[in-house]
């Protein structure tokens, strides 16, 4: 016996929520259910050709490189997380998809994950819209803008290219400066309750008929004998009025969206001694809750931006001095003073310190620093981060061997010789947690004044 299957586009908006509203993760030996999620940056060395980055892999030599270079890790807030969809521009003489509750509008490319439906737009005031009618297939020529006072029933734009359009929400300005970007946009999650697919809490209930729509007008309609709309479904209350123009019915207008529909066929019904006949109209339902009620759902969104800034040194932690190329997320890193719980600190430095002897000469930026023992072979190695002279303090990371007091520490590229006096070193603890995310990018020079946001959008 066969069998077919279908892993749904719900699927893949529970993933969104699971992540935004519950990131909870175990960590092994512990009873601790906080999960703790950080940006990291990582690797100073430039690739074989730094215009074109390697592709990273999930090979176990490869992470556990990755972890070696990281010199800072930084928490991720619940309000640096969002869920994105793509960025769809409203375009003026652009014939956009509209609503339909039996054609799966959500859909993707199989290959490049983009919308194949062109059904919903962000305008220039920053709204976003779902489009129900087209006015069977016309060019959008009036950009839909929210302006309360100017709507029909449940806030649906129309104009004179017979659009039709449902305003779901505004992308308020915090939300734009943080997740918005010439690719995505955000949906601000934190306005729409967990219950907003249940259909008891909702004045659409199953579904609701928020337009019905004309696609053909069909002839010889009179004004004197007003033909009326029936709806046969099983839901309940919906009504509707006609306009007419030149015999032909142009519009249908929705008096009550009614609640409870998973089904409905309209009907044109023609009063006594009336005329007409070819109309054809059809009433697509809505989404469980009606349109607008889980607009992560509706706009099909599968997409979640994690954001970071990272400000100058933060109090020190960050080299400003350097450019990295390499960054990331890592889970539930380990704190050597709370291990085994998760760490929680707003920022890690995880580079280890090296406290030298004073001397001459300085120590560079991503160079090899060693060691030697007894027979002139080398025991130790590591990359220096930077070297802070005034403090006789280097920072480094990409360790092999273990360091030994009292031994000199030598530049390969300086040549500068220091005797090692201390050791201080990250809190984290080695190579914990779990490496969700790794991005390798161009050098990115830091500053002392300078701001760096990192995004990362994961799809599901």
């Amino acid at each position: 016996m066969a069998n077919t299957n279908l892993l749904t586009n719900s699927f893949r908006v529970a993933q969104v929520d699971q992540t935004y509203y519950s990131p909870t993760s175990v960590v092994y030996g512990s009873n601790n259910t906080i999960s703790s999620t950080y940006c990291f940056l990582s690797r100073i060395d430039p690739w074989s050709n730094d215009n074109n980055p390697d592709i990273p892999t999930d090979s176990q030599a490869y992470v556990k490189q990755v972890y070696k270079n990281i010199f800072v890790a930084k928490k991720i807030e619940s309000s640096d997380i969002s869920p994105v969809i793509q960025r769809n521009n409203w375009t003026a003489n652009t014939i956009y998809d509209y609503y339909s509750d039996t054609v799966n509008m959500t859909d993707k490319d199989p290959i490049t994950g983009v919308n194949t439906k062109n059904y919903y737009i962000n305008n220039s005031y920053n709204q976003v819209f779902k489009c129900l009618w087209n006015g069977n297939g016309n060019l959008s020529t009036h950009e839909p803008i929210f302006q309360p006072g100017t709507y029909g029933t449940n806030n649906i734009y129309t104009s004179t290219d017979n659009y039709k359009w449902k305003y779901m929400y505004t992308i308020d300005v915090g939300s734009q400066i943080k997740f918005m970007d010439s690719k995505w946009i955000p949906i601000p999650v934190d306005k729409y309750t967990s219950d907003a697919a249940n259909p008891l809490t909702h004045t659409a209930g199953y579904g609701d008929i928020e337009v019905i729509n004309v696609t053909n007008g069909g002839t010889g309609y009179t004004p004197s004998q007003t033909p009326t709309v029936r709806i046969i479904g099983d839901g309940f209350n919906a009504t509707a009025n006609v306009v007419l123009h030149n015999g032909a019915i142009s519009d249908i207008t929705v008096k009550s969206a009614g609640y409870n529909y998973t089904t409905a066929v309209p009907t044109i019904s023609i009063n006594a001694g009336g005329g007409g006949s070819g109309a054809v109209i059809i009433a697509p339902i809505s989404p469980v809750g009606g349109h607008g009620a889980d607009p992560i759902a509706e706009l099909g969104c599968c997409n979640i931006m994690y954001t970071c800034t990272f400000n100058g040194s933060e109090g020190g932690k960050v080299p400003t001095t350097i450019d990295y190329r390499q960054v990331g997320l890592m889970i539930n890193p380990i704190d050597t003073n709370t291990t085994p719980e998760t760490g929680t600190d707003s920022i890690y430095k995880v580079s280890t310190d090296f406290i030298l002897s004073s001397g001459n000469g300085e120590f560079l930026s991503d160079e090899n620093i060693s060691q030697t023992d007894s027979t002139g072979n080398i025991s130790f190695s590591a990359t220096s981060l930077c070297f802070d002279t005034a403090a006789n303090i280097l920072s480094f990371i990409n360790v092999t061997g273990i360091p030994v007091i009292n031994r000199p520490v030598i530049g390969a590229l300086s040549g500068c010789a220091r005797n090692l006096v201390g050791i201080d070193p990250s809190i984290l603890v080695p190579q914990s947690g779990y490496i969700t995310y790794i991005e390798n990018r161009s050098g990115i020079q830091r500053s002392v004044d300078g701001i760096e946001q990192i995004k990362f959008v994961l799809s599901f």
